[in-house]
């Protein structure tokens, strides 16, 4: 999960894919693990969380998801973007995501609001994003990572997509 989170942060701060692999190659670094993490790693991972959750969910045997997709909830104009979202065989969508507690703690990132009202945020979001198409939002947090089985379990049972091998 390490290397997923270099790489997307090196992609999302604009080095080339290809720049990386060559590097790699050129180290000796290359091998079945390294392949993987180039060949899911994307720039859309916003932190270090988001590429260690891009990394599990590939693990547990995930299609990629789609990330950082943009909703904009019909009722108040509000625009929401998810971290991760899938559409299921049967037409659904299904959006996974990433709660860091940090959110709910750092007065900076309340931005003046009590425990309370980052709450009220919170549901109206998750609400926004129902009245926008979203048909299944699953939050998870970074110890739900160190369970790959208990991820897999739960993201299967909402209907997200396995890879085709």
């Amino acid at each position: 999960m390490p290397a997923m989170e270099v790489m997307c942060w090196a992609l999302r701060n604009g080095t080339s894919s290809t720049e990386i692999i060559a590097c790699a190659t050129r180290e000796g670094l290359m091998n079945a693990n390294a392949r993987n993490v180039f060949r899911f790693a994307t720039p859309f991972a916003e932190n270090g969380g988001e590429a260690r959750a891009l990394a599990a969910m590939i693990l547990c045997g995930f299609e990629p998801p789609a990330q950082q997709v943009e909703f904009v909830d019909p009722q108040t104009g509000k625009r929401y973007r998810v971290d991760f979202l899938w559409r299921t065989r049967d037409g659904r969508i299904v959006v996974v995501e990433l709660d860091e507690l940090v959110k709910y703690r750092d007065p900076q990132m309340m931005d003046g609001r009590t425990l309370g009202g980052v709450i009220d945020d919170e549901r109206e979001r998750s609400e926004g994003l129902k009245r926008a198409g979203v048909d299944v939002i699953v939050h998870i947090r970074i110890d739900d990572l160190y369970d790959l089985e208990g991820l897999k379990q739960r993201l299967a049972r909402v209907g997200v997509p396995l890879r085709r091998r």
